[in-house]
């Protein structure tokens, strides 16, 4: 049986290069089946919601990674995941964009909710210093960047930097990864090991498109740790933050529901 591959409805061109093909979901599309335990058959196969209590201003951009897929002559791994997500095949994962190389895909407006940082309707400390709040679902963009490829990852990168000027974002604050609002989640999985230097490449593209000259020193985005096994959270902040208990910090910034570690995690630091 021949697959019929999906077109976009409108094809855009930003300012820093990128294509992008939308096709956004519906409010009247519906799930064909049972998708997801919030997505039950004739249920609407997005939140039908705006972002930010309403307001549709999105306050953070979060980033993750899928797998790369084999797909069939004449399409790539954007469309492919896109389409899944129309047939109700995602489990009910529903984002903004997926990146595959150069190919980018939209799904949900940049003022609507998704489902993808698997944290509810919940909000948690955000990384800004002025006591802000915010929830992954609730009021941030997803991006999916597909597989371990490093075109995927520098069209991301573009994206990402695009989408915090349109928005008036930050990229020192702004963007986050999928653990920030799940711990127990390794997204995004390929990027997480080189998070910091993904976040330069961002404040690259966003200051060659804001007409910014200097490039913020690379601490100020935050450092990353990957625990090893029989690590504990107050012997990480000793040897990283010094003496003095500011474990409490590492909770708060990675949104951790208890002080337990698995060997493997990657943990946002504070600065000293």
């Amino acid at each position: 049986m021949a697959v019929t591959f999906l077109k976009p409805d409108k094809i855009i061109t930003t300012e820093n290069g990128l294509t992008i093909k939308q096709k956004i979901i519906p409010d009247s599309l519906l799930a064909p089946k049972d998708v997801a335990s919030w997505i039950k058959k004739g249920q609407k196969m997005k939140p039908c919601a705006k972002l930010n209590n309403g307001t549709g201003k999105p306050k953070a951009v979060t980033v993750h990674n899928t797998g790369d897929i084999k797909v069939a002559s004449g399409t790539n791994a954007a469309e492919q995941y896109t389409r899944a997500t129309y047939n109700g095949n995602m489990s009910g994962v529903v984002v903004h964009y997926y990146v595959w190389d150069t190919e980018i895909w939209q799904n949900l407006r940049e003022d609507e909710r998704g489902w993808h940082a698997a944290d509810g309707s919940t909000r948690r400390s955000s990384q800004r210093k002025d006591g802000s709040t915010l929830g992954g679902n609730l009021d941030t963009i997803a991006i999916e960047c597909i597989g371990d490829r490093k075109l995927s990852e520098d069209t991301t990168a573009k994206l990402v930097a695009w989408l915090c000027k349109k928005h008036g974002l930050d990229p020192k604050t702004d963007v986050y990864t999928h653990q920030y609002f799940y711990a127990r989640k390794q997204c995004p999985q390929y990027i997480l090991p080189h998070w910091i230097t993904f976040l330069a490449t961002v404040q690259k593209y966003y200051n060659a498109i804001t007409g910014k000259a200097i490039t913020p020193k690379t601490e100020t985005a935050g450092r990353t740790y990957t625990v090893k096994h029989g690590d504990t959270l107050w012997q990480i902040a000793q040897t990283l933050l010094g003496k003095g208990s500011r474990y409490t910090e590492i909770v708060k910034l990675n949104g951790l529901k208890s002080n337990v570690l698995m060997s493997g995690q990657v943990l946002q630091i504070p600065e000293k």
